[in-house]
């Protein structure tokens, strides 16, 4: 599975939102936005996902900056969690795999 790469300038394309703007939300929502040995950003699939979700939550929910922070802390905590409940069923799974071998 190849990754695409996309710089700022595809990215306002595909999401029909200006640069300065996806450079001000990467700014204010502390996004990790890669960068090119030049410095110009880099968006993966994932990042172009998360500014999707952005847009959604600003353009059609009306949430400002700090309202779609604290939804991307619970969405964060969300998956804390559903990564510790997995963990917890794979130790589970290597307990019982561990009882049948000894």
């Amino acid at each position: 599975m190849k990754i695409k790469f996309y710089y700022i300038r595809d990215a306002s394309k595909l999401l029909d939102i200006p640069p300065h703007i996806l450079r001000y939300w990467e700014k204010q929502l502390n996004l990790k936005i890669m960068r090119d040995r030049k410095g110009n950003r880099i968006y993966t699939d994932k990042d172009i996902e998360v500014l999707k979700n952005i847009k959604l939550l600003i353009y059609n929910d009306g949430l400002r900056i700090k309202g779609v922070k604290k939804k991307l802390k619970e969405k964060k905590l969300e998956n804390k969690k559903e990564c510790v409940k997995l963990l917890k069923k794979i130790f589970k799974k290597l307990k019982e795999i561990k009882k049948c071998l000894q």
